[in-house]
């Protein structure tokens, strides 16, 4: 008979479902229940030493709340004995009453581990239930002999297959004979994966011819037979024949970890002095190694010629290097020395990457990079358009400066860098390319040569003064361009950014005063989108109202995004006069530069199709999901038509009309969205807005509060919009949840579009993103 009449854990699952379907449930039970009835049966067991029905249902309704015990104790009853008094316990338990199928997921995993906790050791409580007295005396017994004699044979041996005494009670081992029996079972399961403490463990229960008769590895049937006393030298030599030279390698390590015979050892080193002859490239050499534990003997000439022409330069100088490190040898210099020859004669090449992955401080390294940047300058200078392949070969050579883990050739990649920087200037065929040129190196890090950029600029035929600009750019410089009125606005603009810690507001009223002077309207807008509010102010103080009006005029030069920039920068230090002017000519570029980009990367409004209630013949291309099931089948059975002579127009089709796309955008205006996040944050908007036009979108800004500006079943003009967009002012903190809550609000009340997008402008830095996700 089994310990517990009923599976501890399964009846406390049964009876918490049951309860819960129960309809006279009064209180519905916790789930805490299902963990506390196994737990206190295995109580109970281990006190009384026995359990019984009686003490379950006990169980059960002690565990109940005091309105559910009457019921626990009779739906405890049913489990346990389901076909006694069946009639009479239909009043009380109704089979045809299914749970809620969600109360009956109250299991989480934690509950599962612990019930499988508690089902371990009721089945190891069954087991022992289960063992005899005397097998236990026996086993008992058994261990204390095994205790005793464990550094004996053919005990020790037989232990190699076992794990712990726990395996001798699971196994019924009670005696020596059964423990070697057992112990030849396992071994003849290994065969084909034995290990050389398996293979010495076999040979002293005598179980070499097992090996020999099963076993399909030449090591484990040679290391046993070399066991057995049996000369395996023709073995060897066959072995050695074959030209499988793995197999000979495990051999070796087999013999060498089994046998401890000196005819063995001797065997070993003629081997090994023959390996020689059987290693053809670092890739043998390294399993060889790896295999043995020790550099073998080898050809090193032979190893590395081969090597260097049958695999990549990556490969061997990773294997050189783990030989190196491991054993102590050279491999890398010699390997190096070998693919430098070989590079000498053209007979391969070599990538910049890859020799800055192998970096090793040796001359045939710098050789070899210095061959191969020679090789890269060569083809540079075959490109359609030089500068640009010299600018890209640059930022090359100092990104693999900056990667390089090896000291000595990062400062040898370093000491190429100046040489290349002046062949890139001189690689330019006009002066926009070298301005272009000493803009990018300068970015970069690469200052340029002055002298290499006064040569080039000079045989391009440029100006001192342009020469100038390009080699030491100042105030001196910018005035004098203004002075003249020898540059454009992107010029002016450009040098302005390289020189703005020389510009405060003395000269830049300076610099406004030549340009009104001068009637230079260019270096008016450069001023204008350098710094509105200092530009707007000297305008004011040199030419009044009217000086205010003429900078104002000027600003509509550039792309505009700049502009945009700089008045949500400076708009708070804007006179009053000038505020509304500059705003409604921002407005005005805001909204077409959101018609360009929209017009240039979003392409068509046209949304994706609807289906409507109208059907109709399928035709070729249609969706199959819009097929009407119902009305093909009607069809195809007014038809009476067989599945053989089905065709594509016994289908029919929901019509589709187009639809509209539903957009949501959420827009951070908090305090860390100042200047020009502001800016490409309204273009984009502006741009989506005109963009989406013919769709349904909703606009709301978010700080610590949600201000809504257009809801998906309003209308807004463009122009108001952007005007919205153009008032608005970082503040706050940022909070995004209630913008998200207010989107799929939106969504839920406005929208029947199948395709709903949800668009979210922020600069990430969010105090609600837990709550928000």
């Amino acid at each position: 008979m089994s310990v517990f009449p009923e599976n501890p854990c399964e009846f406390a699952i049964d009876f918490i479902r049951k309860m819960r379907g129960s309809p006279d449930i009064v209180q519905m039970p916790s789930s805490r229940q299902v963990l506390s009835i196994p737990k206190l049966i295995l109580s109970r067991y281990y006190r009384k030493g026995s359990i019984s029905p009686n003490d379950y249902i006990e169980i059960s309704v002690v565990t109940s709340f005091p309105d559910n015990q009457e019921l626990a104790k009779d739906i405890a009853f049913q489990i346990l004995f389901p076909n006694y008094r069946k009639d009479m316990l239909d009043s009380f338990f109704r089979d045809d009453v299914k749970p809620d199928k969600e109360k009956q997921k109250f299991l989480d995993e934690n509950l599962k581990t612990e019930l499988d906790k508690i089902q371990e050791i009721i089945d190891e409580i069954e087991v022992s239930k289960n063992v005899k007295q005397e097998t236990i005396e026996s086993l008992e017994k058994f261990l204390e002999e095994l205790s005793e004699m464990k550094e004996e044979e053919p005990y020790k041996s037989s232990l190699e297959f076992f794990g712990d005494n726990s395996e001798f009670f699971k196994e019924e081992i009670f005696s020596l004979e059964q423990m070697i029996e057992e112990a030849k079972k396992r071994f003849e399961q290994r065969i084909n994966s034995l290990e050389p403490s398996d293979i010495k463990a076999g040979s002293k229960l005598g179980l070499n011819d097992l090996v020999q008769e099963k076993s399909l590895r030449e090591w484990e049937k040679i290391s046993s037979k070399a066991l057995s006393g049996i000369d395996i030298k023709d073995d060897l030599e066959r072995l050695l024949d074959s030209g499988k030279l793995n197999d000979l390698l495990k051999t070796m390590k087999f013999l060498n970890e089994t046998s401890r015979e000196d005819s063995i050892k001797a065997e070993l080193n003629h081997l090994k002095n023959k390996l020689r002859d059987h290693i053809n490239n670092l890739e043998q050499l390294f399993n060889a190694a790896k295999t043995l534990g020790e550099l073998p003997n080898f050809d090193k000439e032979k190893v590395l010629g081969n090597s260097s022409e049958s695999s990549s330069f990556e490969h061997n100088y990773n294997l050189a290097n783990s030989l190196d490190q491991f054993f102590g040898s050279n491999l890398r210099a010699e390997l190096l020395d070998k693919f430098q020859e070989q590079m000498s004669h053209n007979k391969m090449n070599l990538s910049l990457e890859s020799l800055t992955k192998s970096a090793y401080t040796n001359k045939s390294w710098n050789e070899l990079f210095n061959q191969a940047l020679k090789k890269a300058i060569k083809d540079a200078t075959k490109q359609p358009v030089k500068y640009e392949a010299f600018k890209n070969l640059s930022h090359q050579l100092q990104q693999l400066m900056n990667s390089c883990e090896n000291m000595h050739c990062s400062q040898k990649i370093a000491q190429n860098l100046p040489d290349l920087t002046s062949q890139t200037l001189e690689a330019c065929k006009n002066a926009d390319q070298l301005r272009d040129a000493t803009e990018f190196l300068r970015k970069i890090g690469l200052e340029p040569n002055s002298e290499s950029i006064q040569q080039v600029g000079e045989k391009l035929g440029m100006s001192d003064e342009d020469i100038f600009e390009l080699i030491e750019p100042n105030y001196q410089l910018l005035k004098k361009m203004i002075d003249n009125s020898s540059a454009d606005f992107q010029r002016i603009q450009h040098l302005m950014n390289q020189i703005r810690d020389q510009i405060n507001y003395d000269r830049m009223k300076e610099l406004t005063a030549s340009a009104f002077s001068r009637e230079n309207r260019e270096a008016l807008a450069a001023l204008g989108h350098f710094n509105l509010s200092d530009s707007l102010k000297a305008a004011q103080s040199i030419g009044g109202d009217e000086g205010q009006d003429k900078m104002i005029a000027c600003l509509s030069a550039g792309s505009g995004e700049n502009l945009l920039k700089e008045w949500f920068i400076h708009r708070k230090e804007i006179p009053e006069r000038s505020k509304q002017k500059v705003k409604e000519l921002a407005k005005k570029l805001l909204i077409e530069l959101g018609i360009y980009y929209s017009r240039a990367r979003l392409g068509s409004a046209t949304t994706g199709p609807i289906p409507i209630n109208i059907v109709r013949p399928y035709s070729v291309g249609d969706d199959f999901e819009n097929i009407d099931l119902e009305e093909t089948l009607f069809n195809l059975l007014e038809k009476g038509k067989k599945l053989d002579y089905i065709d594509y127009d016994d289908f029919y089709v929901y019509e589709t009309a187009k639809g509209l796309r539903s957009c949501c955008i959420e827009l951070d205006i908090s305090g860390s969205m100042s200047g020009e996040k502001l800016a490409y944050m309204s273009i984009c908007v502006t741009m989506l807005c005109y963009g989406m036009r013919k769709d349904e979108f909703a606009i709301t800004f978010f700080e610590s509060d949600t201000h809504v500006l257009k809801k998906l079943d309003e209308k807004v003009d463009l122009e108001k919009l952007a005007d919205e967009l153009l008032s608005v002012s970082a503040r706050g903190g940022t909070r995004m949840q209630n913008a998200l809550e207010w989107a799929n609000k939106q969504f839920k009340d406005h929208s029947s579009s199948r395709e709903k997008l949800n668009i979210l402008f922020t600069d990430a830095e969010i105090f609600d993103i837990r709550e928000s996700m």
